[in-house]
């Protein structure tokens, strides 16, 4: 009898990890820099963002399933700005800051390092929301992954394959 509960169990695993919700794709992003994966087709957006005197091209692909955000972020790095040690650390600081901003918290003063996965919960409009995510930083680069969701529901299966299976300069 054990047996056969263990086994509706897995069977109810395998069912939802192959979810027809989760249609994992393999997609180049940054000119082939960065290789992830999305649960869906990602539709990408640029902006610029300015910073130490530089407007540097920020572009995002994500997808939405249901509650939840699929996100890589990719930007290059000026020369200057790239090989400024310093420059780059503060960057890095202010791009993890925003994500606890976001949520309306104050960040630790330790923050994690980069190319760390770190999380996030905090009050969202529409509740409590959980945010996983990783930054790389390279001389050449920033790259970063986020999956957001309300914590209640949090996809972490979901969420652990995408954010393991970025590849990133740095990363």
């Amino acid at each position: 009898m054990r047996f056969r509960s263990v086994a509706a169990v897995l069977m109810m695993v395998l069912l939802a990890a192959c979810s027809p919700d989760y249609n994992w794709r393999e997609v180049s992003l940054a000119d082939g820099q960065v290789v992830a994966i999305f649960p869906d087709k990602p539709r990408e957006q640029t902006k610029t963002l300015p910073f130490a005197g530089h407007d540097i091209p920020f572009t995002l692909s994500g997808t939405v399933l249901g509650d939840t955000v699929f996100a890589v972020g990719h930007a290059p790095l000026p020369l200057e700005l790239g090989q400024d040690s310093e420059q780059r650390t503060l960057m890095y600081r202010q791009i993890v800051q925003s994500f606890y901003g976001n949520f309306g918290l104050t960040p630790p003063e330790a923050l994690p390092e980069p190319g760390t996965r770190f999380s996030i919960e905090g009050q969202g409009p529409k509740g409590l929301l959980r945010l996983e995510g990783v930054v790389w930083m390279h001389s050449g680069s920033v790259t970063e992954g986020l999956v957001t969701a309300p914590a209640g529901s949090f996809p972490q299966a979901q969420a652990d394959e995408f954010l393991r299976a970025i590849k990133a300069p740095g990363g």
